[in-house]
């Protein structure tokens, strides 16, 4: 057997080591993060906009597009933070500050301006988590073969909650009025809260004399973020597949539950069981991922899975029948969760510990502001073509950047 077999071995048993108290919380969090924002988003924005208030496309389009430009912002901009502080501390101050709007917003009644601000506010704060949740790993572990496997498990059960979010919200929605479900979202924050609480780093990185000094400044850093990330040729080819293979997705957030209402002709509770059925699919993806060999997880795998999210997207969208709508969001929700975690684990081996925070931000903020144009231009396309026929045009775009980019960068290491 030869040194470098006896090496993966070696990481390979200590990746099958027990989870430890930090790793345990931290999959707490983001599967508690997850199970209120995609209850909160499903039924608390989109669905109350679309059955509450009669919305047409605009103003659903209106209010994801707020959404998603505060998550892109919160996104790269809690990267510098996270570098100066670390993640435990941003995750904090995030928590609480959800906790208090979602508060507020569930004792609100329902209008368009109460929806615009809870979706600034609940995006400002799920951009900072997000970025919290993906560069947190590396804080408490090291080695691929155990970042493998803590990302694979965090997106396991966060896609379980993902799943029980939508069905709880959906529960609640039957029973009490929609705004209800930002009850929930503060229950779950205010455990998470707790659970942070106790998940302190294990690993400190080695920071620079300007960093020490504490003059990682937002803007500042926001840039440093791009510079690593447009100068390493791997970390660009990674934001370049995500951000060219979502861009389509913001076709979604506009028109999803418009398809819901007039192609697939369901009321609102199936936004909740049809989302069930993607976190269900991606829990079955990400499981599988953390039995593959760290060593495997490759940039040929993760712009493969780019394209069966693709692909799946069109099968979910090119009828108007719901069990085929189901198998469709049963294979992207599969691909999805493979390549979530495989692209995370991929963006923290390739980038230094101390600048993690900054690169992280900046790759989320690129998957995040790739789906604005299609927001702004799906309402008019969907009354030219039709909703159905917009969104499996934006699921083939998402199939074909992801063959395209396999076929040339498969290989990129």
């Amino acid at each position: 057997m030869t040194r470098e077999d006896k090496a993966a071995r070696r990481a390979e048993r200590l990746a099958r080591e027990p989870l430890t108290s930090p790793e345990v919380r931290l999959i707490a969090l983001e599967s508690l993060q997850w199970c209120a924002n995609n209850a909160v988003y499903f039924l608390g924005l989109i669905g109350m906009a679309t059955y509450d208030l009669a919305a047409d496309a605009f103003v659903i389009a209106a209010i994801t597009l707020a959404r998603n430009l505060a998550t892109a912002l919160a996104n790269a901009a809690s990267g510098p933070v996270i570098d100066r502080y670390g993640p435990r501390r941003t995750a904090l101050g995030t928590l609480a500050a959800v906790v208090v709007v979602s508060l507020v917003v569930a004792v609100l009644p329902p209008s368009v301006p109460v929806l615009v601000f809870a979706a600034v506010a609940l995006g400002l704060c799920g951009g900072s988590i997000n970025t919290c949740t993906r560069t947190y790993p590396v804080y408490l572990v090291s080695g691929k073969e155990r970042l493998s496997v803590l990302n694979g498990l965090m997106v396991f059960y966060s896609d379980i909650a993902f799943t029980i979010g939508p069905l709880v919200g959906a529960a609640l929605v039957g029973t009490f009025p929609t705004r209800y479900v930002y009850f929930f979202m503060a229950a779950c924050m205010a455990v998470a809260f707790a659970l942070t609480w106790g998940c302190r780093e294990q690993v400190v990185p080695e920071r620079g004399a300007g960093d020490r000094e504490g003059r990682i400044g937002m803007l500042n850093g926001m840039r440093e973020g791009a510079r690593i990330v447009f100068g390493s040729r791997f970390l660009r080819v990674l934001f370049l597949a995500g951000f060219l293979g979502f861009f389509a997705f913001g076709a979604f957030d506009s028109l999803e539950s418009l398809f819901y209402r007039d192609v697939l002709q369901v009321d609102i509770v199936w936004l909740g069981i049809l989302s069930a059925v993607s976190g269900v699919g991606s829990s079955v993806g990400a499981f599988l991922l953390t039995r593959v060999n760290a060593r495997k997880i490759t940039m040929g795998l993760l712009l493969g899975s780019l394209f069966f999210v693709g692909v799946g997207s069109m099968v979910y969208t090119g009828t108007g029948i719901l069990t085929v709508a189901i198998v469709g969001q049963a294979i992207t929700g599969l691909a999805f969760g493979i390549e979530e975690p495989a692209e995370t684990v991929l963006v923290q081996e390739a980038t230094p510990m101390e600048y993690l925070g900054r690169v992280m931000g900046f790759t989320r903020l690129g998957l995040m502001s790739a789906g604005v144009l299609p927001l702004l231009v799906a309402p008019f396309l969907a009354e030219a073509l039709g909703v159905q026929a917009v969104l499996f045009g934006a699921s083939a775009i998402i199939a074909v950047m992801g063959a395209l980019f396999y076929l040339k960068y498969r290989d990129l290491s």
